[in-house]
């Protein structure tokens, strides 16, 4: 009698096959985010296809180039990601996963660096509302220009690039994350634009980017600071980003839920 697997048993035999049969095995870093993208893909037991599409996105690899890379037709890749195969087998899961990484390996590993910190397991998900690596340098006045923004602080440094941004939803970042943990999703790199919602006055966030320079060795900062949702701008936040030189943006989307989906459909290369 033929079993299908629960998705449960499924996810367990992918990161089995994922832990000791994967190249990566060596670092734990790694091995996490590859874990974490799997197990993403294979409980997604309405849309795995779409999952698959935003991780292959996130990496910033089109899908001949995969396909390229897996040795298989870009149809296979297509099928996949747009749902008319709709059950990956866990051995396509894992060479789909490991394929994102070795390709993004061979070109310096800078996404997976800096995926690696987003799930570091005391780092609080739930206030990562959304994050993307670009690969290539884009000049952070386009993020800006794309999310309706109003810039109050040095505006002549929105032409320095960025290699991605994380969106973060201020109040739940800045309950449950410490100076180091904010530290680390801008992915210790000044080259990353910060993105926070929710955000009433910014003064809060504006503090604790102040206190995550204040209270660790080596001063990095955001390239650029949106906020979304402001209701009354408190001075303090333009007075802090003035003092640490960083442009201060903040966006006309009133929604949370529309400001992520318009960040997510910024093509840097149009």
């Amino acid at each position: 009698m033929l079993v299908i697997p629960t998705p449960i048993s499924f996810y367990t035999s992918l990161i089995y096959n994922l832990r000791n049969q994967s190249p990566m095995d060596s670092n734990e870093a790694l091995q996490r985010l590859a874990e974490a993208m799997a197990g993403e893909i294979c409980l997604a037991e309405n849309d795995p296809g779409a999952i698959m599409r935003r991780w292959r996105e996130r990496f910033d690899i089109s899908q001949k180039s995969l396909a390229k890379h897996l040795s298989v037709s870009p149809s296979v890749i297509s099928d996949y990601e747009s749902g008319r195969r709709k059950s990956p087998r866990v051995d396509t899961i894992k060479r789909f996963v490991e394929g994102l990484i070795e390709m993004d390996a061979e070109e310096g590993g800078r996404v997976a660096v800096a995926l690696e910190k987003l799930i570091a397991p005391e780092i609080a998900s739930d206030a990562i509302l959304d994050s993307r690596e670009f690969g290539f340098p884009v000049p952070s006045r386009l993020l800006v220009e794309h999310l309706d923004c109003n810039v109050l602080t040095h505006h002549n440094l929105l032409d320095r690039d960025i290699y991605g941004y994380t969106a973060l939803d201020s109040i739940r970042a800045i309950v449950s994350l410490t100076p180091q943990q904010l530290l680390r999703l801008y992915g210790g790199t000044t080259q990353r634009g910060a993105i926070l919602t929710n955000v009433s006055t910014g003064r809060s966030p504006m503090v604790a980017i102040k206190a995550s320079q204040i209270s660790t060795s080596v001063a990095v900062k955001p390239a650029v600071v949106i906020l979304q949702g402001v209701k009354e701008l408190d001075p303090l936040a333009v007075k802090i980003a003035d003092s640490i030189h960083v442009p201060l943006c903040v966006s006309e989307i009133t929604s949370t839920e529309d400001l992520v989906r318009e960040i997510r459909a910024f093509d840097p290369q149009m």
